[in-house]
């Protein structure tokens, strides 16, 4: 599924926890240059907009982008989380080539599902993140939802739809219930001294104290 929609936000205090979003003021109409923070694909990116949410019981960020020069959309959801964890990113390959995709000067490698493999590109810090972090099931959910970057870096969790969605209610719901999914099936508390494989005893995420009615 690529997320979209075809209506933007109103401003406006609204309610989070159901089909409506709270505006931040915080950088809205700049232009970044950071791939990091609006998800690559291009060089530089205007903030359309920027609304708190909640994911997972984490808070969480979601912006809209717009590239300055095609008018392209794109929205990313940022979630901080409890406590820091290796570089991970996988980008989808039909954006393979674009500015920042994928992600420079880090290892690039595979991680061994041959489904996987054929969807996404995976830069990490080395083979020792890529075999803890990437489990069974965080492996089909990224299959089964596959959208144009997840990237772990530090304590914060990106995930970055595909070009043509705006944020409204229904984009916003649904990387929220990306991130719940990508959460619960990955290890929440793994070092690059892990060995290769995380093993059926390493413990998900614990879900976030923060709101309700999230993925």
């Amino acid at each position: 599924m690529r997320a979209g929609g075809s209506h933007r936000v109103r401003s406006g205090r609204r309610d989070t926890t159901t089909a409506q979003l709270d505006h931040l003021a915080r950088f809205s109409g700049a232009s970044l240059t950071d791939a990091d923070v609006f998800g690559g694909g291009f060089e530089v990116a205007a903030v359309g907009m920027r609304a708190q949410t909640v994911a997972y019981g984490y808070l969480a960020v979601v912006e809209e982008y717009e590239h300055p020069a095609c008018g392209a959309r794109w929205c990313t959801l940022a979630v901080t989380l409890p406590n820091a964890v290796p570089f991970l990113a996988l980008d989808h390959r039909a954006v393979l080539g674009q500015p920042g995709v994928p992600v420079p000067g880090r290892y690039p490698s595979r991680s061994g599902d041959a489904d996987l493999d054929a969807a996404y590109v995976i830069t990490a810090d080395d083979a020792l993140t890529v075999g803890s972090l990437l489990t069974r099931e965080l492996r089909d959910v990224l299959v089964r939802r596959p959208m144009q970057r997840l990237m772990y870096s530090g304590a914060r969790l990106l995930l970055r739809t595909f070009d043509g969605a705006e944020a409204n209610p229904q984009v916003t719901a649904w990387l929220r219930g990306v991130a719940g999914a990508v959460l619960a099936a990955t290890p929440g508390f793994v070092s690059r001294l892990r060995t290769p494989d995380a093993g059926p005893g390493a413990r998900p995420f614990p879900r976030g104290l923060h709101g309700a009615g999230d993925g």
